[in-house]
């Protein structure tokens, strides 16, 4: 079992081969795992696994592994978070819909918009193709990205299906946030659970795409065990990587000095919803200058991932008061917790702006409530 195209994995990619060698694939599976790690692709190349013509890993050459990659397979189906409004087309439209979606969700690791979610009537249509005998496959399958983001009607959809699962049909279903799932839909389906790729994967990838080793490096340490990030990071065409760097380190060396003055510009750059991806990035890359300082503290330089940075991280360390970084850290994830509620954006960076104050050296006792600056 290779699964060429997903990189590591393997504790998953041995599950998978157990399951097709012994032709004991379950009616169910739930793939999980952070954020960007590569369930979507793994869920399709599962789904081309268990109906290749050539055997039990997928081809890419026989005409089901191509109709699954170009989601024009009879027997393949998807199903996708979309804004609101859609439930209301018509069949034709549903496919046709769902199609153009999910390839354009699959070309990219961003997040759904956080105003969709997965319809009832979506979930019913697939119901019903999933019923059918299969046409050109052993077996009908249908992938659910972003399993967690439907209502409570869907769910019991869903769970019905599960409950009762078609012959020959299999049900994949995707997510970040499985704990959100039902717990009768968590217990009718068999795990596989992805993990951050480590550093020496990553980098070992990224060379072998033609990356100088350097800058394969320092992606790899930047990604948080993305290979998506990772590439995201060595290809910069932009610059918008550098960009977000200057940002980030404007933004917590103003903090640490108490100018408050910079805050303002800086908050303006992320105002609106559009603006989601970037003031996540923006977070990420905040917590990773966090967990440098953490780590420089603690005299462990060897474990910096902004190695090219490590200057200006002493630099702050001098102005800082050690004990609360931690606390400027928790800021950091409590940011993103208020980002998936959709709070302000303003409001987010406030309360991370605040927490970076109060580890100047000079600054006052932290306040209990979060303000503006």
């Amino acid at each position: 079992m290779s699964f060429d195209r997903i990189v590591g994995q393997e504790h998953v990619k041995a599950q998978i081969g157990a399951w097709l060698s012994a032709e004991r694939m379950p009616h169910a599976v739930l793939v999980s795992g952070p954020e960007a790690v590569g369930k979507r692709h793994l869920a399709v190349e599962l789904a081309k696994a268990v109906n290749c013509r050539r055997g039990s890993d997928p081809c890419d050459q026989c005409s089901s592994c191509l109709k699954i990659d170009s989601l024009s397979h009879p027997d393949f189906h998807t199903l996708l978070p979309l804004p609101s409004g859609s439930a209301k087309l018509d069949s034709a439209q549903v496919l046709t819909g769902l199609r153009e979606a999910t390839l354009a969700y699959l070309q990219k690791e961003e997040p759904v918009l956080r105003n969709s979610n997965i319809a009832r009537e979506h979930i019913r249509f697939i119901h019903r193709e999933m019923s059918y005998a299969p046409t050109e496959a052993r077996r009908r399958i249908a992938v659910a990205f972003d399993a967690d983001c439907m209502h409570r009607a869907g769910a019991n959809s869903l769970l019905k299906i599960l409950e009762e699962p078609p012959k020959q049909a299999v049900f994949i279903l995707v997510s970040a946030h499985p704990e959100r799932l039902l717990p009768t839909v968590l217990s009718r389906t068999q795990r596989l659970h992805l993990k951050p790729l480590t550093r020496e994967e990553l980098t070992r990838q990224i060379m072998n795409e033609g990356v100088e080793a350097p800058r394969a490096e320092l992606a790899a340490r930047l990604s948080g065990g993305s290979l998506y990030r990772a590439r995201e990071l060595v290809e910069d065409r932009d610059g918008l990587f550098e960009e977000r760097r200057q940002l980030v380190e404007c933004f917590i060396e103003a903090g640490f000095n108490g100018e408050d003055g910079e805050y303002w510009p800086i908050a303006e750059e992320f105002g609106g919803r559009s603006e989601r991806g970037r003031l996540e990035a923006f977070l990420r890359l905040c917590g990773v200058y966090l967990r440098d300082l953490f780590m420089l503290a603690e005299q462990r330089p060897d474990d910096l991932v902004n190695t090219d940075r490590s200057n200006r991280t002493a630099a702050w360390l001098e102005k800082i008061r050690p004990g609360r970084i931690e606390s400027a850290a928790l800021e950091v994830d409590r940011a993103f917790d208020d980002l998936s509620r959709n709070v302000d954006s303003k409001l987010i960076l406030a309360g991370l702006w605040n927490g970076l104050r109060h580890c100047r050296r000079s600054s006052p006792a932290p306040s209990s409530s979060r303000s503006h600056p």
